[in-house]
């Protein structure tokens, strides 16, 4: 039997003598070339991206039991993903094991050397469309539709409470950042004499990055201030919000950061108030609702990506592009997609 290279990526292949007869067409020189190509293919990679290639081989060779790789047709390239999908795979998942493949007969279709013949002469995957299951950052997100967040943000009161809170939710709203974003915000992280103005947070993966402030958020924070008797008395270490108890008054540490939970509790409460229930009452729902909004005011993805802070590691190139000074706000195009939003923008003083 021809598994005599001694390398561990060989593990992978059959040692039943009919599914090797099968991938060599009988000819022990065919099957030779093919393992070592396998191994080659895999070679150079680092150790995540071999095993993730490693594991997306075995399953197309072993779901189809080992045929010839000369022999694969564009059916079978089908026939994988119809078999991905049913199994219930996440559209990157789908993705990433398309593009292995791809890339491995690819790979095989390129010469050994300047007077060797390539091994196929076609790659089945090409022909394969993967549009379908490209994958975004928020392709299979829940997210809230606008209407309901309007509706959650309308039944907020005008107290203080009610002005951090609707201040809060704006934020969510209009800037698209995460709960330990938001969360975590101090003044000065604040750029606000320039404009447009500016914010710098930590993002998800620990990178400091910086955006634009939308005018809406900046309106709604400053009337909270005011409501709330902290205009005065902020520091470049004050955090942005703060806690409240059911009298308004400031907590003991007036300018403390409020905790992830009470954000959570405040989207809850608001939705209680409002009378809307249901799986979108999550603060992350905003985030999707938030990225799916500036995808129906035609924004593009690399756009989103940046204007969410968004580090995916997946196959396209979209999100790993670098972000270069503040990202845009885009609070334009939101305003234009949300409905009615012009008259809660002149009312975020609760007035």
């Amino acid at each position: 039997m021809v598994i005599g290279v001694g390398l561990e990526d060989l593990a992978m292949v059959p040692r039943q003598r009919d599914a090797l007869a099968k991938f060599g067409k009988g000819d022990e020189r065919k099957l030779k070339q093919y393992l070592l190509a396998l191994v080659a293919f895999l070679d150079g990679r680092n150790e995540n991206t071999r095993s993730a290639y490693r594991h997306s081989v075995k399953l197309f060779f072993d779901l189809f039991k080992w045929p010839c790789p000369e022999d694969v047709t564009v059916a079978h390239a089908v026939a994988f993903k119809k078999w991905l999908i049913e199994q219930g795979h996440k559209d990157a998942t789908i993705y990433a094991r398309l593009s292995a493949l791809s890339a491995f007969f690819d790979f095989m279709r390129k010469p050994g050397g300047a007077n060797e013949e390539p091994l196929i002469r076609f790659n089945p995957f090409d022909a394969l469309p993967r549009s379908d299951v490209q994958p975004t950052m928020y392709g299979r997100a829940t997210a809230m539709e606008w209407k309901t967040f309007r509706q959650i943000l309308e039944g907020l009161p005008t107290d203080p409470m009610g002005l951090r809170d609707k201040a809060i939710l704006l934020c969510f709203a209009f800037t698209g950042r995460r709960r330990t974003e938001i969360a975590s915000l101090l003044v000065g992280d604040f750029d606000v004499e320039i404009r447009p103005r500016r914010y710098t947070v930590r993002v998800k993966g620990g990178k400091l990055k910086t955006f634009e402030l939308p005018d809406i958020c900046y309106e709604a924070i400053r009337a909270y201030w005011i409501a709330s008797d902290r205009l005065s008395g902020l520091t470049a270490k004050s955090a942005v919000f703060t806690p409240m108890t059911d009298s308004f008054a400031q907590t003991s540490e007036s300018n403390g950061s409020i905790s992830l939970r009470n954000m959570n509790e405040i989207l809850e409460r608001a939705a209680r108030r409002a009378g809307v229930f249901g799986p979108t009452v999550r603060l992350h729902a905003v985030r999707h609702m938030t990225a799916h909004d500036l995808e129906r005011a035609g924004v593009a993805v690399q756009d989103i990506q940046k204007f969410l802070g968004h580090e995916h590691l997946n196959t396209t190139a979209v999100y790993l592009q670098q972000l270069s000074g503040p990202a845009p706000a885009h609070e334009e195009e939101l305003l234009r997609v949300r409905e009615a939003v012009a008259e809660i923008a002149r009312n975020v003083s609760g007035s």
